[in-house]
């Protein structure tokens, strides 16, 4: 072998080792994010029951809606319209199969570095008012582009990596949930004494 074709073999070897570093300390850093943020890899982001849920605001490209569970299916706050099951359904069970696939940290820590990851203004966001109070809400990031991953920032506060198919489809969800673009908002009616308090988005 020529000196030349070894120094060219050095070289790529020095650069493979180089990345294989890079990649590991990555690792390490993620690990420990997670370990400090009390994360759980491959974990539900979203860890309720569908059966929980008694309202969902949702909002999306400067549209936004909120149905409310009413005698055994879904209607829509205001108008009283009612809602197809099977998209309340494909919705809460696309946000139940989100999995973690590293725990970042706070969203605010660091003075908003996770900025960058489209979680300043969330592409997308959805809330569920549970039964006998609280909320779990969810906002969806940018992805990355390039490794299948997407940022989210998870209800317990946690910016969170998932899988960026499984993002999209909770985007997706969200959607056919809302009003079509242009239409005018319904009619308000009284709520329900019992009603969860209104979408503060």
């Amino acid at each position: 072998m020529s000196r030349r074709a070894l120094l060219l073999l050095a070289l790529v070897l020095a650069v493979l080792a180089g990345a294989i570093a890079l990649i590991a300390t990555t690792g390490v850093r993620l690990h420990g994010r997670e370990r400090a943020a009390g994360g759980t890899r491959g974990g539900a982001v979203v860890d309720v029951a569908p059966g929980q849920v008694i309202a969902i605001d949702v909002a999306a490209g400067g549209r936004a809606a909120r149905v409310v569970r009413r005698d055994g299916g879904w209607a829509r706050a205001g108008d009283g319209s009612a809602v197809d099951v099977a998209a309340v359904a494909e919705l809460l069970e696309a946000a139940g199969a989100l999995r973690r696939r590293a725990t970042l940290g706070a969203s605010g820590e660091e003075g908003g570095v996770f900025d960058p990851y489209g979680l300043a203004a969330p592409r997308a966001r959805l809330e569920l008012a549970l039964e006998g109070g609280g909320t779990a809400r969810l906002e969806l990031g940018e992805g990355t582009g390039a490794d299948g991953a997407a940022f989210v920032r998870a209800p317990d506060g946690q910016v969170v990596a998932v899988a960026a198919d499984a993002a999209t489809r909770v985007e997706a969800a969200i959607g056919r949930l809302l009003p079509p673009a242009g239409a005018p908002p319904p009619t308000a009616a009284p709520a329900p004494a019992a009603e969860p308090r209104p979408f503060r988005g």
